[in-house]
C-alpha cells in the first residue's frame, strides 16, 4: 500500500512525512537567502547607504570608547581661564561657560543619544510589527478596534505626551527615587510606546497588500495555522518596509529623545547629552557665543541624516 495521499489542491502527492511542504519550505527559503544576497550587493553599491553606515559607525564608535580617546575629561577638566573661548587649535570645538571642551564632550554625548534612541525604535517596531499583522491579517472587528485605538495615539503629539509623562514621574512622590539609568530607560518605553502605532500603520497596510495574495491562499487550503501564515509567509516577505521603518524610527527617535532633553526631561547637568548642551548654550547666542549650540545640532543633524540615507537606500532596493 503506498504510503502517500493527494492533496486538497490538485493531485500532489503528499507523503505521510510532509515531505512536499518540507521541499516547499525549503526552496522558499533558499529564495530568500539568494534575494538577500542580491539586495545587499546592490546596499553595496550605493553612495549614500555606504556614507550613511559610515557615520553612523563613526557615532557609536564615539559612543562606545569616545570617553577614552578624547584630548580632555567632558566632566572635570574646567579651564576657568579659557571659559566660552571660540575654535581654536587647542579646542577644536570652543568651550562652554564652564571652560569644558566642546569637542571632547559632543563626541561623548554621542552615549546619551544612542542607549536611548535605537531601543527605544526597536521596541516600537517589535510592537508595532505584531500590531500591524494582527490588524492586518484578520481585518473585521479585530482591525477595527485596534485601529481606532492606532488613530487615538496618532492622534497625541509625541514631544508633547512624553514630556508630560516625563514630567509627571519626575515630579511624583512615589518616584522621586529615579536615577540616571532608570530615567533612560523610562524614555526608551514612552518613546517607543508613542512610536509603536505608526509602525503599527506602516505593517497593516503592508499585510493588507500581501492577505490575498495566491501564495497566502495556498498556504489556507494547506491547512497552515494563522499564526504559521502571519509569522512564516506573510512576515518574510514585508521585512523589506519594517527595515526601512526601523531605520526611519531610529533617525526620528534620536531627534525625539534630543528635544525632549532640551526641554529638560532627559539627562540632567553636567552630562554631555547633545539636546541638554544646546538648551545650556541657547542663552549665549545673543552675546555672538555660537559654538556650544552649534556642534551638538550639527552632530544631531549629522546623525539623523544618515540614517534617513540608509533608510532611504534599503527602501530604493527593496523596491527594485
Amino acid at each position: 500500500m503506498s504510503d502517500t495521499s493527494t492533496s486538497p489542491v490538485g493531485d500532489i502527492p503528499v507523503s505521510a512525512s510532509g515531505a512536499p511542504r518540507d521541499n516547499i519550505l525549503e526552496r522558499s527559503m533558499e529564495e530568500r537567502r539568494s534575494a538577500r544576497k542580491e539586495r545587499w550587493r546592490l546596499l553595496r553599491r550605493r553612495p549614500g547607504f555606504i556614507i550613511g553606515v559610515v557615520i553612523v559607525t563613526f557615532w557609536v564608535l564615539c559612543a562606545a570608547v569616545g570617553s577614552r580617546v578624547v584630548p580632555y575629561d567632558p566632566f572635570k577638566d574646567l579651564d576657568f581661564s579659557n571659559m566660552q573661548k571660540g575654535p581654536s587649535g587647542k579646542h577644536w570645538f570652543g568651550t562652554d561657560e564652564l571652560g569644558r571642551d566642546i569637542f571632547s564632550r559632543v563626541l561623548v554625548g554621542a552615549r546619551d543619544v544612542l542607549v536611548v534612541a535605537p531601543p527605544a525604535a526597536i521596541i516600537s517596531v517589535i510592537l508595532g510589527t505584531i500590531l500591524g499583522i494582527v490588524m492586518g491579517y484578520y481585518r473585521g472587528w479585530v482591525d477595527n478596534v485596534l485601529s481606532r485605538i492606532v488613530e487615538a495615539f496618532l492622534a497625541l503629539p509625541v514631544v508633547m505626551v512624553g514630556l508630560l509623562v516625563l514630567t509627571i514621574t519626575s515630579t511624583s512622590d512615589i518616584l522621586q527615587t529615579i536615577t540616571f539609568e532608570s530615567r533612560k530607560l523610562l524614555v526608551i518605553y514612552v518613546v517607543s510606546l508613542l512610536f509603536t502605532p505608526i509602525v503599527a500603520r506602516t505593517v497593516r497596510a503592508a499585510v493588507l497588500g500581501e492577505r490575498d495574495l495566491d501564495y497566502v491562499v495556498s498556504a489556507r487550503l494547506r491547512g497552515e495555522s494563522n499564526l504559521f501564515i502571519m509569522t512564516r509567509e506573510i512576515l518574510p516577505n514585508i521585512t523589506g518596509p519594517i527595515i526601512v521603518e526601523l531605520t526611519v524610527r531610529i533617525g526620528y527617535a534620536i531627534f525625539t529623545v534630543a528635544t525632549l532633553s532640551f526641554l529638560g526631561a532627559g539627562p540632567q547637568p553636567p552630562s554631555p547629552d547633545w539636546g541638554l548642551a544646546i538648551s545650556e548654550g541657547r542663552v549665549l547666542l545673543p552675546a555672538n557665543i555660537w559654538w556650544p549650540v552649534a556642534f551638538p545640532a550639527l552632530a544631531i543633524v549629522t546623525l539623523v541624516v544618515a540614517t534617513n540615507l540608509i533608510a532611504d537606500s534599503i527602501q530604493a532596493v527593496y523596491e527594485r
